[in-house]
């Protein structure tokens, strides 16, 4: 199960990641922007996607973004998580990754613009003993998805 994990702190979220690829057995790829994660999420095939609601659109957002999210492109300043699940829903369906959200974000009304795209929210920072185990359910539930026979 290939996991990216979004967030403008990558040195807050490392130790996680590492924690996460041994816990997997495979490799996590952390990215601090909209920017970045569209270009990973176009370049490999990801079945998870942890990421925050505050991150930055990065340096050049207009080489990356689809047209809807060009649109955000000058009014979003810190919003960049909405603008990454517009481009993950651009994704076929077939190949879209599960979206976990961990941000610090207690806005109710932000949270609900997530809707049914995420299958988890988590609050960051979440103990590293949630955020595992939030993972490996879900992944648990994907499989299942995958293999509803075995």
């Amino acid at each position: 199960m290939s996991l990216l994990f979004v967030d403008d702190e990558p040195e807050n979220v490392q130790l996680a990641a590492e924690i996460l690829a041994d816990a997997l057995g495979q490799p996590v790829k952390v990215v601090d922007s909209v920017e970045a994660a569209v270009e990973a999420l176009h370049t490999d095939e990801w079945k998870l996607v942890i990421m925050d609601l505050f991150i930055p659109l990065g340096a050049h957002p207009d080489r990356v973004l689809g047209p809807r999210a060009r649109r955000y492109q000058d009014q979003v300043d810190h919003l960049g998580g909405l603008v990454l699940l517009e481009e993950i829903d651009r994704i076929d369906e077939d190949d879209r990754p599960v979206v976990i959200s961990h941000t610090a974000c207690t806005d109710h009304v932000l949270l609900e613009l997530f809707g049914d795209r995420v299958a988890r929210r988590l609050p960051k920072p979440s103990p590293m003993d949630t955020l595992l185990h939030n993972v490996m359910e879900v992944l648990d539930d994907i499989r299942r998805e995958n293999n509803p026979f075995g």
